[in-house]
């Protein structure tokens, strides 16, 4: 009876649900800080960074000695014994005047039937040709590879977030515009009916306001799902499962950017782009280094000390050391073959080094006027935009007084919101070319910098 008592209570509080925590609101560089923490292709980068830096170590290693144990075990059919006896026979046959106690019968055990060896060998390389030192030079130049990849995918995160976090941005002052626009045709369509009940105004006037709101409403509407598009973009780009709370950082216009030409100089020494195809050249250059040293002589010291004494034969020593050379004399011409190809991924990499340099000025100088074209067309809308909000004010001022007509009230208030709308656009154009100009002259480090300076102005609904 308790339990049944105390079932109506525990549906109750079930049924009771709290409400979800909001997301707490996101700057962009809390948002930077987050994309690069959690990105799976910058992580990736900044992996192999760490495995060329191991490999770059490991081929230091490759100027020390080599020292291997390794122990083997042999079963024979049978022991192999060293027989010297016919030898003594034929000589005391030859000199009979030789006493035989003066040569003894010999017969000893060469190897045994079972035997266990514990050598330890070491081997030094003295001379490679010079491979050696190309291998760690190589290493090297992998290492600023792929440290140049990790700049190149960093500025790869900057872009994709800027996108997508100024693009929710965008969303949602696109959104709030509307909101706006539905309130204020939710005005005029009450002013509209209050003024056909009056007399004042036709029945078509009161019409035309609902249809301009209606069609608000669906616009409004339209903006919310475009909210939640965008919101899921930003979530993917910062790799986050959770809810992603709204960008705090405003849209901008930066009028002070430097002129195209700087941004052009800046990209030749500093683009990650062109910093791996060095690296690919320099690593291309061991790699010929590397197979000319194939035509050279081996020269290398060698050692060997057997641990288990018991099973060596009487004529194996238990140490040796030397010197060795190894000269490959034929291989097929596998070795110049291989030297064509490291000589050939020279010539690529510096045909792909000129191309790069002039794509990118080629780059740098359509990001530039793209960003021009956005700043130009902004500095006009906001001319634009107080003609508008001046229009709207009078036609509804004309309205209320029985002078206009609902569509101009109509008209110029959707004339306001396009100017308001193109307004936010071409700041979202702008942040965008300056985001892709930076990463096309590898100076995606100045962004915040940029965003934050004097002559940048915050751009509002």
């Amino acid at each position: 009876m308790r339990a049944l008592r105390l079932a109506p209570t525990l549906l109750l509080a079930c049924a009771v649900r709290l409400p979800a925590a909001e997301p707490p609101p996101l700057s962009f560089p809390e948002a930077l800080a987050a994309a690069r923490g959690g990105n799976e292709s910058l992580l990736a980068a900044r992996a192999e960074v760490r495995q060329r830096e191991e490999e770059r170590k490991a081929a230091k290693g490759l100027y020390f000695p080599t020292v291997s144990f390794a122990p083997l075990y042999t079963h024979l059919d049978d022991d192999i014994l060293l027989d010297l006896n016919p030898i003594r026979d034929v000589v005391l046959k030859l000199h009979p005047q030789v006493p035989p106690a003066l040569v003894p019968p010999f017969e000893d055990t060469l190897f045994k039937q079972d035997m266990l060896r514990l050598p330890l060998t070491a081997r030094w390389p003295l001379f490679t040709g010079g491979r050696i030192g190309a291998a760690n030079r190589a290493a090297e130049a992998r290492v600023r590879d792929a440290g140049a990849q990790t700049r190149q995918a960093e500025e790869g995160v900057l872009r994709s977030l800027v996108r997508a976090y100024f693009g929710l941005r965008l969303a949602l002052e696109e959104k709030a515009v509307r909101a706006e626009v539905l309130a204020g045709l939710d005005r005029h369509v009450r002013d509209a009916r209050r003024l056909e009940e009056e007399g004042l105004i036709a029945k078509v006037e009161r019409l035309s306001a609902e249809v301009a709101r209606a069609e608000a409403e669906r616009q409004l509407k339209r903006a919310g799902h475009d909210v939640e598009i965008a919101r899921a973009g930003l979530a993917n780009v910062l790799a986050s499962d959770a809810a992603v709370g709204d960008p705090v950082t405003p849209l901008f216009v930066a009028f002070d950017l430097d002129p195209a030409e700087r941004f052009r100089e800046a990209s030749l020494p500093s683009h990650p782009a062109l910093e791996r195809l060095a690296a690919q050249r320099d690593l291309a250059g061991e790699a010929v280094a590397a197979q000319k040293g194939t035509f050279w002589p081996e020269v290398f010291a060698y050692g060997l000390y057997e641990m288990r004494k018991t099973d060596l034969s009487p004529i194996e020593p238990e140490w040796a050391a030397g010197v060795g050379a190894r000269l490959e004399l034929f291989d097929g011409g596998s070795r110049l073959k291989k030297l064509a190809a490291a000589r050939a991924q020279q010539d690529r990499v510096k045909l792909l080094d000129q191309k790069l340099r002039r794509d990118l000025g080629t780059l740098v100088e359509r990001q530039y006027r793209e960003a021009e074209k956005a700043r130009e067309q902004y500095a006009a809308l906001e001319a634009t935009r107080a003609l508008a909000d001046e229009s709207l004010r009078a036609r509804t001022r004309a309205f209320e007084e029985g002078v206009g007509t609902s569509l101009e009230v109509v008209d110029a208030r959707l004339a306001q919101e396009k100017v308001r709308l193109e307004r936010l656009a071409a700041a979202y154009a702008f942040v965008n070319a300056l985001a892709e100009l930076l990463e096309a002259s590898g100076q995606g480090d100045r962004f915040e910098g940029l965003r934050t300076s004097p002559g940048t102005i915050e751009v509002r609904p």
